[in-house]
């Protein structure tokens, strides 16, 4: 059982190891709060504001 626990927590340290040497090698190019949107993102984002907006109730004829 004691080797269970070398594999464990020998994959979470290799994996925190290896996340540190990308974010060093790639100069933290890449960053979770920096997203682009594509272009099909966008064009999602703009239909649903329409389709949110066509089907409003609040500003009827009465």
């Amino acid at each position: 059982m004691h080797w269970m626990m070398w594999i464990f927590w020998g994959f979470f340290g290799a994996l925190f190891i290896g996340s540190y040497v990308v974010d060093k090698l790639t100069k933290k190019k890449y960053s979770l709060d920096k997203k682009e949107k594509t272009l099909n993102q966008s064009t999602a984002e703009a239909d649903a504001s329409r389709h949110t907006v066509r089907s409003n109730h609040e500003s009827g004829m009465f």
